[in-house]
């Protein structure tokens, strides 16, 4: 992975569509309003902490210990836009300008966090793989 930490950021996103589409449509039929996909790298510090928090120590230990070699160990949870614009602004002050308009029309949001920080990224609906 390249140095940058954007770049690391949106390579996360890219490399997990799949997983960022399977769980944005789960939210869909959940009824979840404008789903945003928060990607987080369970092998991050700051992804690791937010992963802990959802899924418990246990769970994310043993996920990085049977994780194949030099694969990053993702986790994906979407949340309403609603919720998000509460919520990430109080860890990531810097994407607070993000939510300040409405969700993406041509697309969905992801948050991806990862190399100590995170981006919000559009996802187009005709980037699936």
């Amino acid at each position: 992975m390249s140095q940058d930490p954007l770049e690391q950021q949106q390579e996360l996103a890219e490399s997990s569509l799949a997983l960022l589409f399977e769980t944005f449509e789960q939210a869909v039929e959940r009824n979840v309003k404008s789903p945003v996909v928060i990607l987080v790298d369970c092998e991050d510090e700051i992804g690791g902490q937010i992963a802990r928090a959802w899924l418990g120590d246990d769970a994310v230990d043993d996920a990085i210990a049977n994780n194949p070699d030099g694969e990053t160990t993702v986790y994906a949870r979407a949340e309403s836009w609603r919720e998000c614009k509460r919520e990430v602004p109080e860890t990531f002050e810097y994407l607070a300008p993000v939510f300040a308009e409405g969700p993406p029309e041509d697309g969905f949001l992801v948050v991806s966090v990862t190399a100590g920080g995170a981006s919000a990224l559009t996802v187009p609906m005709d980037a699936r793989e």
